[in-house]
């Protein structure tokens, strides 16, 4: 019984720091650097990341269309940091997974999701920035706050939904040494293609279409470069010739009203 359920969890989630058998997690040392850690690392990108939240939704000139993907950029890593903060917490203290079958589906489901929607965000933030910097007169009309209210929200709700396979692949497993972990429960044969999918969809597509249009930024910021700004001697220059070019005429109305006979 066991042999099988080992055999069926091939590979762990990303939710445990080391295996179970590792005798380095039961050391104090591994503990307590390991919690320190993951609690600074945490702790520093969620405080972090609620203060852009904060600023963006109470600053009413922040809320423009580049600030909302940012919002939902950090929405997404928040999800990341507590989904994946806290198990490995106490992964590390109590050495078994002790948020039972629900917290295994829940835990992976959101980590899942907040990877999978801060790739989407940060591809639809280059897309909004290639449209605004290559297409400008387009930019008005596309780039708008609503538009990016909509496009953020169909984000949310694709994942949300995308990610919901999850619930199917993963589920608690009783070890050899009778600790709890939580794992896939496919083989890896099943796993390998769906794993596949979900990296050319949030990773290997974004990731070329990124360098794709960047290349296009640089390319057209390069090609319509700004004038070189003019140094002080110049601008020194200029001055004292528009004021001598202004000073001429009512010299001479001067000198012509005095040699005028009487």
């Amino acid at each position: 019984m066991t042999e099988n359920v080992s055999s069926r969890m091939d590979t762990p989630t990303n939710i445990s720091l080391v295996g179970p058998g590792d005798p380095i997690s039961h050391s104090l040392e591994y503990k307590t650097v390991a919690v320190f850690l993951v609690l600074l690392v945490c702790g520093l990108g969620i405080v972090g990341n609620i203060m852009v939240v904060l600023v963006v939704l109470t600053t009413r000139h922040m809320r423009t269309p580049t600030n909302c993907y940012l919002v939902s950029l950090a929405i997404a890593d928040l999800t990341v940091l507590v989904a994946a903060g806290l198990p490995n917490v106490s992964d590390s203290l109590m050495g078994t997974w002790v948020f039972g079958h629900a917290g295994c589906l829940g835990i992976t489901y959101l980590q899942y999701l907040g990877i999978n929607v801060s790739s989407c965000s940060i591809t639809a933030f280059t897309v909004e920035r290639y449209i605004a910097i290559c297409h400008p007169m387009r930019a008005q009309t596309v780039c708008t706050l609503s538009r990016a209210k909509r496009i953020i929200a169909g984000v949310w709700l694709f994942t949300c939904v995308y990610c919901m396979l999850w619930f199917f692949l993963v589920d608690i497993q009783v070890m050899k040494d009778s600790t709890i972990q939580c794992g896939y429960k496919v083989s890896r044969d099943l796993y390998l293609p769906i794993y596949l999918i979900d990296f050319a969809i949030f990773y290997v597509i974004p990731l070329l279409l990124a360098i794709v249009l960047y290349g296009l930024i640089a390319r057209v910021l390069y090609l319509n470069q700004l004038p070189n700004r003019p140094d002080a001697g110049t601008v020194f220059a200029g001055a004292t010739t528009l004021r001598r070019s202004c000073k001429e005429p009512a010299d001479e109305g001067k000198g012509g009203r005095q040699g005028r006979p009487k």
